[in-house]
Protein backbone atom coordinates (compact mmCIF):
# COMPACT_ATOMS: atom_id res chain seq x y z
CA UNK A 1 0.00 0.00 0.00
CA UNK A 2 1.05 3.59 -0.63
CA UNK A 3 0.04 6.63 1.41
CA UNK A 4 -1.38 9.48 -0.68
CA UNK A 5 -1.23 13.21 0.08
CA UNK A 6 -4.58 13.08 1.86
CA UNK A 7 -3.38 10.32 4.13
CA UNK A 8 -5.32 7.52 2.46
CA UNK A 9 -3.64 4.32 1.39
CA UNK A 10 -3.67 3.30 -2.26
CA UNK A 11 -2.89 -0.23 -3.47
CA UNK A 12 0.37 -0.62 -5.38
CA UNK A 13 0.10 -0.48 -9.16
CA UNK A 14 1.74 -3.35 -11.07
CA UNK A 15 2.18 -3.31 -14.85
CA UNK A 16 2.04 -6.71 -16.60
CA UNK A 17 3.81 -6.90 -19.98
CA UNK A 18 2.95 -10.07 -21.93
CA UNK A 19 1.91 -10.68 -25.54
CA UNK A 20 -0.16 -13.70 -24.45
CA UNK A 21 -3.66 -12.55 -23.43
CA UNK A 22 -4.23 -15.80 -21.54
CA UNK A 23 -1.03 -15.56 -19.47
CA UNK A 24 -1.62 -11.86 -18.81
CA UNK A 25 -5.19 -12.53 -17.65
CA UNK A 26 -4.13 -15.31 -15.27
CA UNK A 27 -1.47 -13.10 -13.70
CA UNK A 28 -3.93 -10.20 -13.48
CA UNK A 29 -6.43 -12.37 -11.59
CA UNK A 30 -3.70 -13.53 -9.18
CA UNK A 31 -2.51 -9.99 -8.41
CA UNK A 32 -6.03 -8.55 -8.19
CA UNK A 33 -6.97 -11.22 -5.67
CA UNK A 34 -4.06 -9.98 -3.50
CA UNK A 35 -5.36 -6.40 -3.59
CA UNK A 36 -2.97 -4.92 -6.17
CA UNK A 37 -4.01 -2.56 -8.94
CA UNK A 38 -3.10 -3.99 -12.33
CA UNK A 39 -2.41 -2.55 -15.79
CA UNK A 40 -1.61 -4.63 -18.87
CA UNK A 41 0.61 -3.93 -21.90
CA UNK A 42 0.70 -6.28 -24.90
CA UNK A 43 4.26 -5.41 -26.00
CA UNK A 44 7.34 -3.43 -25.03
CA UNK A 45 6.40 -0.28 -26.92
CA UNK A 46 3.01 -0.12 -25.22
CA UNK A 47 4.69 -0.83 -21.88
CA UNK A 48 7.10 2.16 -22.25
CA UNK A 49 4.17 4.52 -22.82
CA UNK A 50 2.27 3.21 -19.79
CA UNK A 51 5.37 3.33 -17.56
CA UNK A 52 5.91 7.01 -18.41
CA UNK A 53 2.23 7.84 -17.96
CA UNK A 54 1.27 5.67 -14.95
CA UNK A 55 4.56 5.40 -13.03
CA UNK A 56 3.80 1.85 -11.81
CA UNK A 57 5.34 0.60 -8.59
CA UNK A 58 6.52 -2.61 -10.28
CA UNK A 59 6.79 -4.04 -13.82
CA UNK A 60 6.50 -7.77 -14.48
CA UNK A 61 7.52 -8.54 -18.07
CA UNK A 62 7.89 -11.60 -20.23
CA UNK A 63 11.25 -11.83 -22.01
CA UNK A 64 10.14 -13.16 -25.42
CA UNK A 65 7.82 -10.65 -27.11
CA UNK A 66 7.44 -9.18 -30.61
CA UNK A 67 8.69 -5.66 -31.44
CA UNK A 68 10.68 -5.31 -28.19
CA UNK A 69 11.76 -8.10 -25.83
CA UNK A 70 11.97 -7.85 -22.04
CA UNK A 71 15.72 -7.12 -22.02
CA UNK A 72 15.36 -4.13 -24.35
CA UNK A 73 12.43 -2.87 -22.30
CA UNK A 74 14.66 -2.87 -19.20
CA UNK A 75 17.39 -0.95 -21.02
CA UNK A 76 14.93 1.67 -22.26
CA UNK A 77 13.36 2.15 -18.82
CA UNK A 78 16.79 2.55 -17.16
CA UNK A 79 17.49 5.41 -19.55
CA UNK A 80 14.34 7.43 -18.83
CA UNK A 81 14.51 9.97 -16.01
CA UNK A 82 11.71 9.75 -13.50
CA UNK A 83 11.07 6.02 -14.03
CA UNK A 84 14.56 4.58 -14.36
CA UNK A 85 14.44 3.20 -10.79
CA UNK A 86 11.16 1.31 -11.40
CA UNK A 87 11.62 -2.30 -10.19
CA UNK A 88 11.42 -4.79 -13.06
CA UNK A 89 10.92 -8.55 -12.75
CA UNK A 90 11.56 -10.65 -15.88
CA UNK A 91 9.82 -13.95 -16.50
CA UNK A 92 12.06 -16.63 -18.03
CA UNK A 93 11.58 -20.26 -19.07
CA UNK A 94 14.77 -21.22 -17.20
CA UNK A 95 16.32 -22.75 -20.32
CA UNK A 96 19.39 -20.60 -21.04
CA UNK A 97 21.91 -19.45 -18.37
CA UNK A 98 22.67 -16.43 -20.57
CA UNK A 99 19.29 -15.09 -19.42
CA UNK A 100 20.97 -14.28 -16.11
CA UNK A 101 23.67 -12.20 -17.78
CA UNK A 102 21.18 -10.48 -20.07
CA UNK A 103 19.00 -9.67 -17.06
CA UNK A 104 21.94 -8.18 -15.11
CA UNK A 105 23.17 -6.36 -18.21
CA UNK A 106 19.73 -4.88 -18.91
CA UNK A 107 19.26 -3.79 -15.31
CA UNK A 108 16.45 -6.11 -14.21
CA UNK A 109 15.91 -6.40 -10.47
CA UNK A 110 14.83 -10.04 -10.38
CA UNK A 111 13.78 -12.84 -12.66
CA UNK A 112 11.24 -15.60 -12.00
CA UNK A 113 11.14 -18.91 -13.88
CA UNK A 114 8.07 -20.01 -15.86
CA UNK A 115 5.87 -21.77 -15.03
CA UNK A 116 6.16 -19.87 -11.79
CA UNK A 117 4.90 -20.69 -8.33
CA UNK A 118 2.21 -18.23 -7.27
CA UNK A 119 3.54 -18.25 -3.72
CA UNK A 120 7.12 -17.56 -4.79
CA UNK A 121 6.09 -14.78 -7.17
CA UNK A 122 3.92 -13.06 -4.56
CA UNK A 123 6.69 -13.26 -1.95
CA UNK A 124 9.13 -11.73 -4.45
CA UNK A 125 6.67 -8.92 -5.25
CA UNK A 126 6.05 -8.13 -1.57
CA UNK A 127 9.80 -8.06 -0.86
CA UNK A 128 10.42 -5.66 -3.75
CA UNK A 129 7.56 -3.31 -2.88
CA UNK A 130 8.50 -3.26 0.81
CA UNK A 131 12.14 -2.57 -0.01
CA UNK A 132 13.38 -5.77 1.60
CA UNK A 133 16.60 -7.06 0.10
CA UNK A 134 18.23 -10.35 0.91
CA UNK A 135 21.74 -8.96 0.30
CA UNK A 136 23.33 -5.73 1.67
CA UNK A 137 26.82 -4.34 1.91
CA UNK A 138 28.54 -5.69 5.01
CA UNK A 139 30.59 -3.92 7.67
CA UNK A 140 33.92 -4.87 6.07
CA UNK A 141 35.27 -4.07 2.63
CA UNK A 142 34.04 -6.65 0.09
CA UNK A 143 31.65 -8.22 2.58
CA UNK A 144 28.02 -8.99 1.77
CA UNK A 145 25.44 -9.40 4.52
CA UNK A 146 22.71 -11.88 3.60
CA UNK A 147 19.44 -12.61 5.41
CA UNK A 148 17.85 -15.83 4.17
CA UNK A 149 15.02 -17.83 5.76
CA UNK A 150 15.49 -16.10 9.10
CA UNK A 151 19.27 -16.62 9.29
CA UNK A 152 22.06 -14.08 8.75
CA UNK A 153 25.18 -14.80 6.74
CA UNK A 154 28.32 -12.73 5.97
CA UNK A 155 30.11 -13.65 2.78
CA UNK A 156 33.50 -12.43 1.59
CA UNK A 157 33.38 -12.72 -2.22
CA UNK A 158 34.09 -10.44 -5.16
CA UNK A 159 31.44 -9.78 -7.82
CA UNK A 160 33.07 -12.08 -10.40
CA UNK A 161 33.03 -15.00 -7.96
CA UNK A 162 29.42 -14.22 -7.03
CA UNK A 163 28.28 -14.14 -10.68
CA UNK A 164 30.15 -17.38 -11.46
CA UNK A 165 28.39 -19.04 -8.56
CA UNK A 166 25.07 -17.62 -9.75
CA UNK A 167 25.64 -18.92 -13.30
CA UNK A 168 26.67 -22.35 -12.06
CA UNK A 169 23.54 -22.53 -9.92
CA UNK A 170 21.40 -21.38 -12.83
CA UNK A 171 23.00 -23.92 -15.20
CA UNK A 172 22.20 -26.70 -12.77
CA UNK A 173 18.64 -25.43 -12.38
CA UNK A 174 18.25 -25.15 -16.17
CA UNK A 175 19.53 -28.71 -16.63
CA UNK A 176 17.10 -30.01 -14.02
CA UNK A 177 14.35 -28.01 -15.65
CA UNK A 178 15.07 -29.65 -19.03
CA UNK A 179 14.98 -33.06 -17.34
CA UNK A 180 11.63 -32.18 -15.79
CA UNK A 181 10.29 -30.95 -19.13
CA UNK A 182 11.42 -34.19 -20.78
CA UNK A 183 9.82 -36.23 -18.03
CA UNK A 184 6.66 -34.15 -18.36
CA UNK A 185 6.57 -34.76 -22.13
CA UNK A 186 7.08 -38.50 -21.61
CA UNK A 187 4.37 -38.53 -18.98
CA UNK A 188 2.07 -36.63 -21.32
CA UNK A 189 2.69 -39.19 -24.08
CA UNK A 190 2.05 -42.03 -21.66
CA UNK A 191 -1.18 -40.36 -20.55
CA UNK A 192 -2.31 -40.02 -24.16
CA UNK A 193 -1.48 -43.66 -24.85
CA UNK A 194 -3.32 -44.68 -21.68
CA UNK A 195 -6.32 -42.57 -22.66
CA UNK A 196 -6.32 -44.18 -26.10
CA UNK A 197 -6.14 -47.65 -24.60
CA UNK A 198 -8.93 -46.78 -22.19
CA UNK A 199 -11.03 -45.51 -25.09
CA UNK A 200 -10.35 -48.66 -27.10
CA UNK A 201 -11.12 -50.89 -24.14
CA UNK A 202 -14.21 -48.85 -23.32
CA UNK A 203 -15.36 -49.15 -26.92
CA UNK A 204 -14.80 -52.92 -26.80
CA UNK A 205 -16.71 -53.21 -23.52
CA UNK A 206 -19.47 -51.02 -24.90
CA UNK A 207 -19.78 -53.24 -27.94
CA UNK A 208 -19.82 -56.39 -25.81
CA UNK A 209 -22.46 -54.86 -23.56
CA UNK A 210 -24.55 -53.89 -26.57
CA UNK A 211 -24.35 -57.41 -27.97
CA UNK A 212 -25.45 -58.89 -24.65
CA UNK A 213 -28.32 -56.45 -24.37
CA UNK A 214 -29.43 -57.46 -27.86
CA UNK A 215 -29.95 -60.97 -26.51
CA UNK A 216 -32.90 -59.68 -24.49
CA UNK A 217 -36.34 -60.65 -25.63
CA UNK A 218 -37.29 -57.12 -26.67
CA UNK A 219 -34.37 -56.92 -29.05
CA UNK A 220 -35.13 -60.42 -30.27
CA UNK A 221 -38.54 -59.17 -31.38
CA UNK A 222 -36.95 -56.24 -33.17
CA UNK A 223 -34.58 -58.63 -34.91
CA UNK A 224 -37.56 -60.63 -36.13
CA UNK A 225 -39.01 -57.44 -37.61
CA UNK A 226 -35.71 -56.73 -39.33
CA UNK A 227 -35.70 -60.30 -40.61
CA UNK A 228 -39.04 -59.72 -42.29
CA UNK A 229 -37.78 -56.42 -43.72
CA UNK A 230 -34.72 -58.18 -45.08
CA UNK A 231 -36.84 -60.87 -46.68
CA UNK A 232 -39.19 -58.33 -48.18
CA UNK A 233 -36.22 -56.41 -49.57
CA UNK A 234 -35.05 -59.64 -51.23
CA UNK A 235 -38.44 -60.42 -52.78
CA UNK A 236 -37.76 -58.28 -55.86
CA UNK A 237 -34.57 -60.20 -56.54
CA UNK A 238 -36.36 -63.48 -55.85
CA UNK A 239 -38.93 -62.67 -58.50
CA UNK A 240 -36.06 -62.27 -60.94
CA UNK A 241 -34.68 -65.61 -59.80
CA UNK A 242 -38.06 -67.26 -60.37
CA UNK A 243 -38.04 -65.86 -63.90
CA UNK A 244 -34.61 -67.35 -64.49
CA UNK A 245 -35.71 -70.69 -63.06
CA UNK A 246 -38.79 -70.76 -65.27
CA UNK A 247 -37.27 -69.47 -68.50
CA UNK A 248 -35.66 -72.72 -69.59
CA UNK A 249 -38.58 -75.09 -68.85
CA UNK A 250 -41.05 -72.61 -70.40
CA UNK A 251 -38.97 -72.53 -73.58
CA UNK A 252 -38.88 -76.32 -73.60
CA UNK A 253 -42.67 -76.54 -73.08
CA UNK A 254 -43.16 -74.07 -75.94
CA UNK A 255 -40.98 -76.13 -78.27
CA UNK A 256 -42.82 -79.36 -77.38
CA UNK A 257 -46.21 -77.74 -78.03
CA UNK A 258 -45.01 -76.42 -81.39
CA UNK A 259 -43.58 -79.85 -82.22
CA UNK A 260 -46.94 -81.49 -81.47
CA UNK A 261 -48.63 -79.15 -83.93
CA UNK A 262 -46.01 -79.79 -86.61
CA UNK A 263 -46.24 -83.56 -86.08
CA UNK A 264 -49.98 -83.41 -86.54
CA UNK A 265 -49.69 -81.32 -89.73
CA UNK A 266 -47.08 -83.64 -91.27
CA UNK A 267 -48.92 -86.83 -90.29
CA UNK A 268 -46.31 -87.99 -87.79
CA UNK A 269 -48.66 -87.68 -84.87
CA UNK A 270 -49.16 -90.87 -82.81
CA UNK A 271 -50.41 -91.98 -79.41
CA UNK A 272 -46.90 -92.90 -78.31
CA UNK A 273 -45.50 -89.52 -79.35
CA UNK A 274 -48.38 -87.71 -77.62
CA UNK A 275 -47.78 -89.65 -74.38
CA UNK A 276 -44.05 -89.01 -74.51
CA UNK A 277 -44.49 -85.29 -75.11
CA UNK A 278 -47.19 -85.05 -72.42
CA UNK A 279 -44.89 -86.71 -69.87
CA UNK A 280 -42.08 -84.30 -70.70
CA UNK A 281 -44.39 -81.31 -70.42
CA UNK A 282 -45.83 -82.51 -67.08
CA UNK A 283 -42.31 -83.11 -65.75
CA UNK A 284 -41.37 -79.53 -66.55
CA UNK A 285 -44.63 -78.22 -65.06
CA UNK A 286 -43.91 -80.16 -61.85
CA UNK A 287 -40.40 -78.67 -61.82
CA UNK A 288 -41.86 -75.15 -62.08
CA UNK A 289 -44.45 -75.96 -59.42
CA UNK A 290 -41.65 -77.20 -57.14
CA UNK A 291 -39.81 -73.93 -57.76
CA UNK A 292 -42.86 -72.00 -56.56
CA UNK A 293 -43.03 -74.18 -53.44
CA UNK A 294 -39.32 -73.65 -52.79
CA UNK A 295 -39.63 -69.86 -52.96
CA UNK A 296 -42.84 -69.85 -50.94
CA UNK A 297 -41.25 -71.98 -48.23
CA UNK A 298 -38.25 -69.67 -48.20
CA UNK A 299 -40.45 -66.72 -47.24
CA UNK A 300 -42.38 -68.72 -44.62
CA UNK A 301 -40.79 -68.34 -41.14
CA UNK A 302 -39.91 -71.58 -39.36
CA UNK A 303 -41.99 -71.96 -36.20
CA UNK A 304 -39.90 -74.61 -34.48
CA UNK A 305 -36.29 -75.66 -34.53
CA UNK A 306 -35.51 -78.84 -36.45
CA UNK A 307 -32.44 -80.92 -37.22
CA UNK A 308 -31.29 -80.38 -40.82
CA UNK A 309 -28.40 -81.26 -43.09
CA UNK A 310 -26.36 -78.10 -43.92
CA UNK A 311 -25.36 -79.54 -47.30
CA UNK A 312 -29.01 -79.92 -48.31
CA UNK A 313 -29.82 -76.34 -47.28
CA UNK A 314 -26.78 -74.98 -49.13
CA UNK A 315 -27.71 -76.82 -52.32
CA UNK A 316 -31.36 -75.75 -52.01
CA UNK A 317 -30.34 -72.10 -51.53
CA UNK A 318 -28.06 -72.20 -54.55
CA UNK A 319 -30.85 -73.71 -56.60
CA UNK A 320 -32.97 -70.65 -55.85
CA UNK A 321 -30.43 -68.32 -57.43
CA UNK A 322 -28.89 -70.71 -59.95
CA UNK A 323 -30.58 -68.88 -62.81
CA UNK A 324 -29.17 -65.52 -61.70
CA UNK A 325 -25.71 -67.01 -61.28
CA UNK A 326 -25.78 -68.50 -64.75
CA UNK A 327 -27.17 -65.32 -66.24
CA UNK A 328 -24.28 -63.32 -64.73
CA UNK A 329 -21.80 -66.00 -65.81
CA UNK A 330 -20.73 -66.76 -62.27
CA UNK A 331 -19.34 -70.27 -61.87
CA UNK A 332 -20.02 -71.85 -58.52
CA UNK A 333 -18.74 -74.96 -56.84
CA UNK A 334 -20.01 -76.73 -53.75
CA UNK A 335 -17.67 -78.95 -51.75
CA UNK A 336 -19.67 -80.84 -49.16
CA UNK A 337 -17.58 -82.75 -46.65
CA UNK A 338 -18.61 -84.69 -43.60
CA UNK A 339 -20.60 -82.39 -41.36
CA UNK A 340 -23.05 -83.04 -38.48
CA UNK A 341 -26.65 -81.92 -38.64
CA UNK A 342 -27.61 -78.51 -37.31
CA UNK A 343 -30.47 -77.89 -34.90
CA UNK A 344 -32.23 -74.66 -35.78
CA UNK A 345 -34.38 -72.97 -38.37
CA UNK A 346 -33.35 -74.12 -41.89
CA UNK A 347 -35.07 -71.19 -43.59
CA UNK A 348 -33.19 -68.72 -41.40
CA UNK A 349 -29.92 -70.48 -42.24
CA UNK A 350 -30.90 -70.29 -45.90
CA UNK A 351 -31.53 -66.55 -45.44
CA UNK A 352 -27.98 -66.15 -44.09
CA UNK A 353 -26.52 -67.95 -47.10
CA UNK A 354 -28.66 -65.99 -49.52
CA UNK A 355 -27.63 -62.62 -48.03
CA UNK A 356 -23.94 -63.48 -48.34
CA UNK A 357 -24.34 -64.88 -51.87
CA UNK A 358 -26.36 -61.82 -52.95
CA UNK A 359 -23.60 -59.51 -51.71
CA UNK A 360 -21.07 -61.57 -53.65
CA UNK A 361 -23.13 -61.25 -56.83
CA UNK A 362 -23.35 -57.47 -56.32
CA UNK A 363 -19.56 -57.35 -55.88
CA UNK A 364 -19.10 -59.30 -59.11
CA UNK A 365 -21.39 -56.81 -60.84
CA UNK A 366 -19.28 -53.87 -59.62
CA UNK A 367 -15.79 -55.30 -60.11
CA UNK A 368 -16.51 -57.50 -63.19
CA UNK A 369 -13.65 -60.04 -62.89
CA UNK A 370 -12.80 -62.02 -66.01
CA UNK A 371 -13.73 -65.39 -64.47
CA UNK A 372 -16.22 -64.88 -61.64
CA UNK A 373 -16.26 -67.84 -59.26
CA UNK A 374 -17.95 -68.78 -55.99
CA UNK A 375 -16.69 -71.60 -53.80
CA UNK A 376 -18.90 -72.95 -50.99
CA UNK A 377 -17.32 -75.49 -48.64
CA UNK A 378 -19.10 -77.40 -45.87
CA UNK A 379 -17.16 -79.32 -43.25
CA UNK A 380 -16.58 -79.59 -39.53
CA UNK A 381 -13.97 -78.55 -36.96
CA UNK A 382 -14.00 -79.67 -33.32
CA UNK A 383 -17.55 -80.97 -33.68
CA UNK A 384 -18.88 -77.71 -35.13
CA UNK A 385 -20.23 -77.19 -38.64
CA UNK A 386 -18.10 -74.81 -40.69
CA UNK A 387 -19.42 -73.25 -43.90
CA UNK A 388 -17.17 -70.91 -45.92
CA UNK A 389 -18.27 -68.84 -48.90
CA UNK A 390 -15.38 -67.41 -50.91
CA UNK A 391 -15.38 -65.25 -54.04
CA UNK A 392 -12.79 -63.65 -56.31
CA UNK A 393 -14.49 -60.24 -56.55
CA UNK A 394 -11.55 -58.24 -55.16
CA UNK A 395 -12.29 -58.27 -51.42
CA UNK A 396 -13.75 -55.81 -48.93
CA UNK A 397 -12.04 -52.40 -48.51
CA UNK A 398 -10.13 -52.29 -45.23
CA UNK A 399 -11.72 -49.01 -44.11
CA UNK A 400 -15.22 -50.59 -44.14
CA UNK A 401 -14.32 -54.11 -43.01
CA UNK A 402 -15.13 -53.30 -39.38
CA UNK A 403 -18.58 -51.91 -40.22
CA UNK A 404 -20.07 -54.45 -42.65
CA UNK A 405 -22.17 -56.08 -39.92
CA UNK A 406 -23.59 -52.78 -38.60
CA UNK A 407 -27.34 -52.23 -39.14
CA UNK A 408 -28.22 -50.01 -42.10
CA UNK A 409 -24.59 -49.71 -43.19
CA UNK A 410 -24.13 -50.17 -46.93
CA UNK A 411 -21.64 -49.14 -49.61
CA UNK A 412 -24.12 -49.69 -52.41
CA UNK A 413 -25.86 -46.94 -54.34
CA UNK A 414 -29.09 -45.58 -52.91
CA UNK A 415 -31.95 -47.92 -53.68
CA UNK A 416 -29.69 -50.93 -54.26
CA UNK A 417 -29.18 -52.03 -50.67
CA UNK A 418 -30.91 -51.79 -47.29
CA UNK A 419 -27.84 -52.31 -45.09
CA UNK A 420 -29.56 -54.92 -42.93
CA UNK A 421 -28.70 -58.12 -44.83
CA UNK A 422 -25.35 -58.89 -43.18
CA UNK A 423 -26.55 -57.46 -39.86
CA UNK A 424 -29.46 -59.93 -39.84
CA UNK A 425 -27.19 -62.75 -41.03
CA UNK A 426 -24.86 -62.17 -38.08
CA UNK A 427 -27.78 -61.95 -35.64
CA UNK A 428 -29.28 -65.20 -36.92
CA UNK A 429 -26.00 -67.10 -36.68
CA UNK A 430 -24.88 -65.70 -33.33
CA UNK A 431 -28.17 -65.18 -31.50
CA UNK A 432 -30.46 -67.88 -32.88
CA UNK A 433 -27.84 -70.55 -33.63
CA UNK A 434 -25.19 -69.76 -30.97
CA UNK A 435 -22.54 -69.65 -33.67
CA UNK A 436 -20.30 -67.05 -35.25
CA UNK A 437 -20.15 -65.22 -38.58
CA UNK A 438 -16.91 -63.52 -39.60
CA UNK A 439 -15.40 -62.09 -42.76
CA UNK A 440 -11.88 -61.63 -44.03
CA UNK A 441 -10.07 -60.82 -47.24
CA UNK A 442 -8.26 -63.63 -49.02
CA UNK A 443 -6.19 -63.67 -52.17
CA UNK A 444 -8.31 -62.04 -54.84
CA UNK A 445 -11.56 -61.79 -52.88
CA UNK A 446 -13.48 -62.12 -49.63
CA UNK A 447 -14.39 -65.11 -47.48
CA UNK A 448 -17.31 -65.37 -45.05
CA UNK A 449 -17.03 -68.08 -42.40
CA UNK A 450 -20.02 -69.52 -40.53
CA UNK A 451 -19.39 -71.70 -37.48
CA UNK A 452 -22.34 -73.40 -35.78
Amino acid sequence: MQTSNNGQTTPHLILIVDDSPTQAKLLEQLLSSEGYRVAIARNGSDALKQIEELHPDLVISDILMPEMDGFELCRRVRGIEGVKDTPIVLLTHLNDPSDVLHSLEAGANYFVSKPYSNKLLLNRIRAILQGDRACRVGDKEGEVAISYHGKNYRVQADSAHTIELLLATYELAAEKNQELLGAKASLSNLNRELEQRVKERTAALTQETAERLQAMEELRKKDEVLMQQSRQAAMGEMIGNIAHQWRQPLNAVGLLVQDLTLSYEYGNFSKEYLDSSTNKIMQMVRHMSQTIDDFRNFFTPDKEKTSFDPCVVVEKTLSLIEGSLNDKRIRFEVVCGKAPHITGHPNEFSQVLLNILSNAMDAFGERKPTQAKLLVQIGSEDGRVVVTIADNAGGIPEHVMGRIFEPYFTTKEQGKGTGIGLYMAKNIVEKSMNGSLTARNIDGGAEFRIEV
